[in-house]
């Protein structure tokens, strides 16, 4: 596969493997290159490299300020929400990079005429560029990605609104193209597994679906069509067919066999878990419920309980905070072939409990609430005590609240989907240390990156002007 270092979206760099040639300028969206390289060969890169994107981001950020972890170094405030310019390069550059990569899986699909791979490719363009606009907001869209010929690299920016909108079409179009009857055409799926076992191109299919369902609901408080679309799709199974079962949740399983490792298996445990402890919030609420998931995700302290440590505590209280005997980040997580989530039936569920809640769609709340708490528990490969639904804070209750905060568990290292999730409804209610400044809410999103500013000055002031800024305060539209 050919890679590329990304800024605004445009290829300015590095070229690897089979498919690239001498002349880089030649190859690079060349339709006459992309002729000869199947389709299916750009796959399982796209999904490894979007995977470890998400998941670096979710160790590193989602997880501080979410309350799932809490450095216990001086020199980290994320879990002050203070979060530094120098953040917004990783993401920005490496979604972009993948990209590049799912643009030409889809021009190579659509070359060839082979309808599956260019369904994948939608749905993999739908889930990239999600989570890029979420991150940032106003992001370039239908300039970005300019290669040959056009090597374009003043791109302008699109409103969310209208990202949101050709996102959601692309993955209907996608819906319509799967032929259920054949796997993807050619190459190799770690994902599904689609090539050897055909059948499989319906989990395909259900993963594009489910991730339509996720879209709508983030925009559905803001756009009465979302709301209606919504409805349609969880009353037209036949037509929309979502994820059944853990079976068919869209996970990533790492072989740890050289090139497909979790990104985190070769870390030192001390990198992975050593310079951060569990937080009090995440600790408190899984002991008060005796939950199975927390003996897979945490660590006991060293004198045999879990506890968990405040967070966006006072730097001056940095002394006192990492002299507690803290529970931490379970290691066997390094090796998990479970962590790599793109999304999982549990969410699925919750999506329908919270639609059906808010009046977007019929059916049963608490079926579907009761259906995700049981599938995120088993899917860690716990077992669902017998009690479990009827105890204290996990009994159904018919409250938002009660659907998103269990959601929030189920989203576990699942890339940033925790931190979107409650920019979106303020769930679940998190603790507000004494460490943070007065006025300092949770970030609404990451600054761009700055070499963005400078190389695309002229579209990056309009920007700024459209959104009403560019800071960490300033709010995406589905925020608005």
């Amino acid at each position: 596969m050919k890679k590329y270092f990304i800024y605004m979206g445009v290829a300015i760099g590095l070229c690897t493997s089979v498919a690239c040639t001498k002349d880089f300028g030649d190859m690079q969206h060349n339709p006459e290159t992309l002729k000869v390289v199947p389709a299916g060969n750009f796959l399982n890169a796209i999904l490894y490299d979007g995977m470890n994107t998400g998941l670096r981001e979710s160790h590193r950020i989602n997880n501080e300020l979410m309350q799932v972890t809490v450095t216990e170094i001086s020199t980290t405030d994320l879990h002050r929400y203070i979060i530094k310019n120098t953040e917004s390069d990783y993401p920005w550059e490496n979604y972009y990079l993948t990209l590049n990569n799912v643009k030409d899986m889809r021009a190579s699909a659509k070359l060839a005429g082979e309808v599956n791979s260019e369904a994948v490719a939608l749905t993999l363009w739908a889930w990239l560029f999600q989570n890029l606009t979420d991150i940032y907001g106003d992001i370039p869209y239908q300039d970005a990605l300019r290669g040959y010929p056009d090597n374009q690299l003043q791109n302008r920016f699109d409103p969310q609104q209208d990202i949101y909108r050709d996102l959601i079409a692309k993955l209907d179009t996608a819906n319509r193209l799967f032929v259920t009857s054949k796997g993807i055409e050619q190459g190799d799926d770690l994902l599904f597994n689609s090539v050897a076992v055909p059948a499989n191109i319906i989990k395909w299919k259900k993963l594009c679906n489910s991730l339509r369902l996720r879209l709508l609901m983030r925009i559905a408080h803001k756009s009465p069509d979302a709301r209606q679309e919504l409805a349609n799709m969880l009353n037209a199974p036949d037509k929309y067919p979502v994820m059944v079962n853990n079976d068919e949740s869209a996970v990533l399983k790492y072989t740890n066999i050289k090139p497909f490792q979790n990104p985190f298996f070769s870390y030192r445990d001390y990198d992975f878990n050593g310079d951060r402890a569990l937080s009090a919030f995440f600790v408190n609420k899984l002991t008060s419920w005796n939950d199975p998931r927390l003996p897979l995700w945490g660590k006991k302290a060293s004198d045999g309980v879990y506890r968990g440590i405040p967070s966006g505590y006072k730097p001056e209280q940095f002394d006192d905070i990492s002299g507690i005997n803290a529970s931490t980040l379970n290691t066997d997580l390094k090796k998990s072939n479970l962590i790599g989530t793109i999304m999982t039936y549990a969410e699925v569920e919750f999506i329908r409990a919270e639609a059906i809640m808010r009046g977007y769609a019929t059916g049963n709340a608490q079926t579907a609430y009761e259906n995700g708490v049981k599938a995120s528990v088993t899917y860690w490969g716990a077992q669902v005590p017998a009690d479990f639904l009827a105890r204290p804070g996990i009994a159904f209750n018919n409250t938002p609240e009660q659907v998103l905060t269990q959601k929030y568990f189920a989203l576990f290292f699942n890339d940033m989907q925790q931190w979107f999730e409650y920019r979106r409804t303020g769930f679940p209610v998190l603790p507000r240390g004494e460490g943070i400044v007065a006025g300092v809410d949770m970030p609404a999103r990451m600054k761009f990156p700055i070499i963005v500013q400078t190389i695309n000055a002229a579209n990056y002031q309009n920007v700024v002007q459209a959104m009403g800024g560019d800071d960490i305060a300033t709010r995406v539209w589905w925020q608005k």
